[in-house]
């Protein structure tokens, strides 16, 4: 049996590594002042600024481009625009270097939307109104970003909060959103149907939640992921999931090499991955049971998820962002209780309000008290400072501190077989 594993690792990693091979062999290098015109479909709405738009495209499929225009005429997910301008090198904050474009000419597509995403476009402009129409702009801007991972409406000084709290994953949707719906949705349809029935509804609602969501690459990426992983953890095979896990991320990879070098998706994966892993050890079993006897079940299992996630994605944030909430595992333990309540109270007014406006709103007013406990949590932890900068941090290091966590993972299971036997 091992040998069979081998033998399938070792044909995937060769036809992936193939693939990297002749994508990155024919990709164009991109220059500074250099000319470019293409086309890019929105597949997620534009960042709005004061005066401007910014949108992020890859017209080759490797770098991508920041672009900057003008804040009028607005355009919107689903739209195809045809851009051209000459690309500039831009030094962003942490030293990394990007190519830019300002205010290039930009021409709408007659047939700029598909009957798909402007479908989408419409319901996800409905719920988004519809949020901000009934609640207060905080409040509506952080429903919109813990339940569908929407952060076009929310300020930058909330956004700043929550980046010195450590709890930015909340409102992007991520791995943690889909499994969230994901087990909401097997739970309530297992009352009604057989398994085998439920679990063909469960992806259904995941598929439909990704469409609500935006499709943009974060959410269908956490999907692929919770699919798979959550079929493999539903017929309750721990090593299943492991495998369904690099399996989705070897077929994102193929289909897109440059997903590699994607932040979000490396985060996603590694917090996945030690979501299936770290708390399967002794020792994280055991702080479980503290926590819970110390903490309450709740903020206990919140805190080692917490803590799981936060192992097996620190050098990644370190690397890419250099900076780290000295506060995020404390944050994260009081307001992760509330995350559940908000998506299942947000999710089901979002949904009724598309129908019974009315109804809908009750829920969402139902929704303020946890909005308004997790906003005071987030701003009086952010006004305490606590964000560390890292100014340098070496991808040595990165693969360093991977080596070393899967030796102590290696071993820890080693002793857990034993301890079986």
């Amino acid at each position: 049996m091992v040998r069979l594993w081998l033998l399938i690792a070792s044909v995937l990693i060769t036809l992936l590594s193939l693939r990297f091979y002749f994508f990155y062999a024919n990709q164009p290098e991109l220059h500074d002042g250099q000319y470019l015109e293409f086309k890019t479909t929105l597949l997620s709405e534009p960042n709005m600024f004061s005066n401007y738009q910014q949108i992020i495209a890859s017209p080759y499929g490797k770098e991508k481009i920041i672009i900057k225009i003008p804040r009028y005429p607005e355009f919107h997910y689903g739209q195809t625009l045809r851009i051209s301008s000459t690309v500039h090198k831009q030094v962003l904050s942490n030293k990394k270097t990007v190519m830019a474009m300002y205010f290039p000419k930009v021409k709408a597509e007659k047939n700029d939307k598909n009957m798909g995403l402007a479908i989408v476009s419409t319901i996800r402009q409905r719920i988004i109104s519809f949020f901000e129409n009934t609640l207060p702009p905080d409040s509506s801007s952080l429903l919109l970003g813990i339940v569908f991972g929407i952060k076009e409406q929310m300020s930058k000084e909330n956004f700043a909060q929550f980046r010195n709290a450590g709890v930015l994953h909340v409102i992007a949707a991520s791995g943690m959103n889909v499994t969230m719906v994901g087990g909401f949705l097997s739970s309530f349809f297992a009352m009604f149907l057989r398994r085998q029935f439920a679990l063909v509804l469960t992806i259904l609602g995941i598929c439909f939640y990704a469409v609500l969501a935006g499709l943009e690459p974060s959410i269908v990426r956490a999907s692929i992921m919770g699919i798979l992983v959550f079929c493999a953890q539903i017929l309750g095979r721990q090593r299943l999931s492991v495998y369904s896990l690099f399996l989705a991320g070897f077929i994102m990879l193929f289909i897109s090499p440059n997903l590699l070098f994607d932040v979000g998706f490396q985060l996603s994966f590694m917090a996945t991955l030690g979501l299936i892993l770290i708390p399967k050890i002794r020792p994280a079993r055991h702080a479980s049971q503290t926590l819970r006897g110390v903490a309450g079940g709740g903020i206990g299992e919140d805190l080692l998820t917490t803590i799981s996630a936060q192992i097996a994605t620190l050098p990644i944030l370190l690397f890419s962002f250099g900076t780290y909430s000295l506060w995020s595992v404390v944050v994260n333990g009081l307001v992760l209780w509330v995350v559940p309540i908000l998506m299942m109270l947000g999710g089901i007014g979002a949904i009724l309000g598309l129908i019974i406006e009315p109804l809908g709103q009750v829920f969402l007013y139902l929704s303020l008290p946890f909005l308004l406990y997790f906003q005071e949590v987030i701003s009086t932890f952010s006004r305490l400072g606590g964000l560390a900068t890292i100014r340098e941090f070496s991808w040595q290091l990165v693969v360093g501190y991977y080596c070393f966590l899967s030796a102590v993972l290696v071993f820890f299971y080693k002793g857990n077989n034993r301890s079986n036997n």
